[in-house]
């Protein structure tokens, strides 16, 4: 039986990314041996965003912990802000926007996880 896996946010480096936002990858296949998912923390600085993009095979969710801000579809705006859930399917484009004064916070979660969380062969 594989053995339990610890992971402190404190020994992860965040990976600091344009427009401002840094994302930390506490659960993948790198990290500690996963094979179906991928989790981790964003936090995107006031007036930055994750770029639209989208996924064509992977499952999204994202729990937001802190701040304000927006989740953008090519047919809706969802507002943001803490206690919310967004559940992302595949294949439509999206993009989070910070729209307050604070660091929007939130946890993000991939199945199955994508590529660059998987070790390289």
């Amino acid at each position: 039986m594989a053995k339990v896996k610890v992971v402190d946010i404190k020994n992860v480096p965040g990976e600091r990314r344009d427009p401002p936002r840094t994302s930390w990858i506490l659960v993948s296949e790198k990290t500690v041996g996963s094979k179906n998912l991928a989790m981790g923390v964003n936090e995107t600085d006031p007036g930055g965003m994750v770029p639209e993009h989208k996924h064509e095979t992977e499952e999204e969710v994202m729990f937001f912990l802190s701040g304000k801000g927006k989740f953008v579809t090519e047919d809706e705006e969802i507002p943001l802000g803490p206690g919310i859930c967004v559940y992302n399917p595949p294949g439509g484009k999206h993009k989070i926007v910070n729209t307050g004064s604070e660091v929007l916070k939130f946890v993000w979660i991939y199945a199955p996880q994508l590529p660059q969380h998987r070790v390289q062969k």
